[in-house]
């Protein structure tokens, strides 16, 4: 039994790895190098992946992608997690309050991904992220928000598996963690981009189980996001959290007995 519950860590972790980086595809070479497996191993478990859907190679470049079996798992689960119409309404609300621009980011294994994006009245825009843009939890406030709403220990072991990528990316954990514990604090994430002059504001969205599996955020030049402005923006997001927050649990209401 542990020897099969090995191998099926260790095929969910190949196919983290491949999800994290789908855009370009990854070789073979580097998800030896990512899962720590042996070639033997990684291969074996790669091919069952391939054979079962999960994962299919370009047959030009050689490289791993998701294959078509996770779509079609994707479509059956559609109608409880794609929210696009619980969420929707609150990114409109903020963008119409704040005037700045609006993120929406979700939780992908140990990554956050940009699915959403609106943008203000204000003249100058905070496009610091484009959709489908997909970082390390830990790297931006997005992921911040989310480690801060989470259990310490796991916000802690999330942080150890993103330390290298973090790094590569020109981030720090250990002030990240710093930046986690004030945010818990605080209750929102309050995060500056010195090279860009903007700064970001964001809030853990939780699911009907209290699990953080998402942010919002919003962004706009550091002069104007404080005093009154941060006022408004701290206020409209924990609103629009609250809001989505219901919506969630009257989709998928916890059962209790």
């Amino acid at each position: 039994m542990a020897e099969g519950t090995q191998s099926f860590d260790r095929a969910v972790g190949l196919l983290d790895i491949v999800s994290r980086n789908n855009r370009e595809g990854v070789a073979f070479a580097d998800l030896l190098t990512s899962a720590g497996l042996t070639r033997p191993t990684a291969r074996r478990l790669l091919m069952a992946l391939v054979k079962h859907g999960f994962v299919e190679q370009d047959a030009a470049s050689k490289r791993y992608f998701l294959g078509p079996k996770v779509y079609d798992l994707a479509l059956l689960v559609l109608p409880s997690f794609d929210f696009r119409e619980i969420y929707q309404p609150s990114l409109t609300r903020l963008v119409e309050d704040t005037g700045d621009t609006v993120f929406l980011n979700r939780v992908v294994s140990d990554d956050m991904v940009c699915i959403a994006r609106e943008s203000g009245s204000f003249p100058v825009k905070a496009f610091i992220l484009d959709l489908g843009v997909q970082r390390p939890i830990g790297l931006g406030a997005s992921g911040i928000a989310v480690l801060a709403a989470m259990d310490p220990a796991d916000a802690e072991a999330i942080l150890v598996r993103n330390q290298a990528r973090v790094a590569a990316l020109g981030g720090d954990v250990q002030a990240t963690a710093e930046v986690v514990a004030a945010s818990r604090e605080r209750g929102y994430v309050s995060r500056d981009v010195p090279g860009l002059g903007t700064r970001t504001i964001a809030m853990a969205l939780h699911d009907s189980t209290g699990k953080p599996f998402a942010s919002l955020s919003v962004s706009t030049i550091r002069d104007r996001m404080q005093g009154e402005h941060l006022e408004v923006v701290v206020t409209a997001m924990g609103e629009e959290v609250a809001r989505i927050r219901e919506k969630l649990s009257r989709l998928r209401p916890q059962h209790t007995g």
